[in-house]
């Protein structure tokens, strides 16, 4: 019993805090995988800055991958402020040099009239697709008032050589003619080009506003009204001359039906545009607005027990 103590001890072999007991806790430990750290040392231990006892957290992995997605975040940002004040560059220096989007077409040059080249018009090239043909419609309406102030000058002129008209009719016929060619280019179809191009409000309203005057003086000149109206040869000129019954006469006459004819086609060809034009405004302005609603931040209501 003294020679060997463990003999007949009936603990020898369950001593709980012998070397042969087998701690699971203590083995699940020695397999934990603690991921590629550069602060883990070989024994496992977290040697980093934040270490106090040389353990490593779990989340320690985590942390340095949020910190690199972060990092990835910012740098992409900068990337997308950088690209966007180069574009914003780029646009300012197209908008200085006046170059177009479409095809790098000079829209500072002035290639109208061909004659005489004063003003930039080029509806293919500057006014968007889906409003060509408002602005084509209006350029019609217009061509035929410079065929309409042309003929009724030469008319005019050839009555009162034929002793048909007077002096003063002539003279205000030619004042009429040589002032409205270029106030209705520049007044009235001008803005409507403008308009369509860089869709400014202040064009559309500068334009409805001699919208409202083009059908009057189109129906003026085309009706020729006595006294007021000495200057047209319009319907109330041919009826007289129609009424004379001689040669002459009738031959006014049927100028008087030319001229008539085109300015009623100039006053439909004008209201037909202006109509147009006031759709194409009404749906600028409501897609406008619902720009703005959707911007807008949603307003809080409060709530109420």
């Amino acid at each position: 019993m003294l020679g060997n103590p463990n003999a007949d001890n009936p603990f020898a072999t369950s001593d709980p805090f012998g070397p042969s007991r087998v701690d699971p806790v203590a083995d699940d430990f020695d397999n934990v995988d603690f991921g590629n750290n550069p602060h883990q040392n070989s024994s496992g231990l977290y040697s980093g800055p934040d270490s106090t006892d040389g353990f490593v957290p779990a989340v320690a992995p985590k942390k340095a991958k949020a910190n690199r997605t972060t990092k990835d975040l910012e740098k992409r940002e900068k990337e997308l402020d950088k690209r966007e004040k180069a574009l914003a560059a780029r646009e300012a220096k197209l908008a200085t040099s006046g170059r177009g989007a479409v095809g790098g077409t000079d829209i500072s040059r002035k290639n109208w009239p061909r004659c005489r080249p004063a003003v930039r018009h080029h509806i293919g090239e500057d006014v968007p697709p889906n409003r060509q043909r408002l602005v084509r419609l209006g350029y019609f309406a217009w061509l035929l008032m410079f065929v309409g102030f042309c003929w009724n000058w030469i008319v005019v002129l050839i009555m009162f050589c034929a002793a048909h008209k007077k002096l003063s009719d002539w003279l205000f016929a030619s004042l009429i003619c040589g002032f409205g060619l270029p106030l209705s280019f520049f007044l009235w179809y001008f803005n409507l080009y403008k308009g369509a191009i860089r869709d400014s409000s202040f064009r559309w309203w500068w334009y409805f506003l001699w919208a409202a005057l083009q059908p009057i003086l189109c129906g003026w000149i085309a009706i020729a009204p006595p006294v007021v109206g000495n200057w047209c040869a319009g319907g109330f000129t041919m009826i007289n001359q129609f009424r004379d019954g001689h040669g002459a006469g009738y031959t006014f006459g049927i100028f008087c039906v030319i001229n008539l004819a085109i300015w009623a086609l100039a006053g439909v060809c004008g209201v037909s545009a202006t109509s147009l034009a006031m759709k194409t405004f009404r749906g600028t302005q409501q897609n406008l607005g619902g720009d703005v609603q959707m911007a807008a931040p949603a307003r809080q209501i409060p709530y109420e027990v």
